[in-house]
């Protein structure tokens, strides 16, 4: 559909100026004709699979969070949980901004990474149920979005650097503590893939949820190209793909959720994912749950009315109830 819209709009100077032509000359309307014709094709050819794919990858790459997003100013103090601001820094030196909830009854703070074009925001709700049960957590808006400093967004790739960053921030809150707590990895679609190759590079986490992950992003650049704009898996995905690794500076090939799965420590797994997602097939949840090495793993699926990562939004009591079972159980006594 958008593809037909884009074409529509730029068929437009061409019938206008094609058909002035024409009228004004009709000894060449048909070489005119034909000619505005070649034109338009050339045009929609250099359009769709030139620049079309040179300035996706380009926004992508310097992608942010999405203006309604931006105009949400809840904080942990709409739900009467204290907080405090916080910021630290990656292991490729950008500075994060975040909110800080200190554990209460459970010895345990959970790491929450958002997804693409969104912000810290977009994980308050899931995480206020575990902060009421006592469980501490930090919030952080991911690099170039919210209030953090700019960088490549990549999906998934370099924003493993920004969990492993509230990581240590963690570490280094509680150095000296006689009991350190235990961290929970919590993601959410992009989010859930950082929390993958995180967790693939450290040892320092006790639990891991994922809400909506997906596993390759060559299939996911394939199946988003169909889905939005129709476009077969040859030649447009390739295209968007070398411009995105230039411009990103990665080969697309390491963000591989089936490679980080065998890097990953046996911890217990909570994986999130609903048949109504469009854009990130029920299968991928499927694959990493069948591949997962945990011995504690449950996969939860939402049903068709779910879209991608909406089922904190659309269905918050069994989101809720789904989220401390599995960690009251992957946590006991903390």
């Amino acid at each position: 559909m958008i593809l037909l819209a884009f074409l529509g709009i730029l068929l437009l100077p061409f019938l206008i100026v094609g058909g002035l032509l024409s009228l004004f000359n009709r000894r060449k309307r048909k070489a005119i004709l034909r000619w505005t014709g070649i034109l338009f094709f050339a045009s929609a050819i250099l359009m769709v699979f030139g620049i079309g794919p040179y300035l996706m990858a380009r926004l992508i790459v310097n992608s942010g969070t999405r203006p309604m997003d931006t105009l949400s100013k809840d904080t942990p103090a709409e739900y009467q949980v204290p907080y405090e601001d916080i910021s630290f820094e990656t292991q490729d030196h950008l500075k994060l901004s975040g909110w800080y909830i200190p554990p209460g009854a459970r010895n345990a703070i959970v790491v929450c990474a958002h997804g693409l074009f969104r912000n810290r925001v977009e994980m308050l709700g899931r995480v206020m149920p575990l902060a009421g049960a006592g469980y501490g957590a930090l919030l952080y808006d991911s690099r170039s979005h919210g209030s953090s400093d700019k960088g490549k967004v990549s999906l998934g790739y370099f924003e493993r650097y920004d969990v492993l960053g509230a990581i240590q921030h963690i570490r280094k809150r509680y150095q000296g503590a006689e009991i350190q707590p235990k961290i929970i990895l919590f993601g959410v679609s992009m989010g859930a893939v950082a929390v993958m190759e995180a967790a693939a590079e450290t040892e320092d986490y006790s639990a891991i949820i994922l809400d909506s992950p997906f596993y390759s992003m060559r299939e996911t650049v394939a199946h988003h190209a169909w889905l939005f704009l129709q476009m077969p898996r040859y030649p447009f995905p390739q295209l968007f793909l070398f411009w995105f690794q230039r411009f990103a500076g990665f080969d697309a090939d390491r963000v591989n959720g089936h490679e980080a799965l065998l890097r990953m420590k046996p911890v217990p797994l909570l994986i999130i994912a609903s048949e109504g997602d469009k854009r990130i097939s029920p299968d991928n949840a499927r694959a990493l749950y069948s591949e997962a090495n945990s011995e504690s793993k449950e996969l939860h699926m939402f049903g068709k009315d779910v879209s991608h990562g909406a089922a904190a939004r659309l269905h918050p009591e069994e989101y809720e109830e789904v989220l401390l079972r599995f960690l009251n159980r992957a946590m006991p006594g903390e």
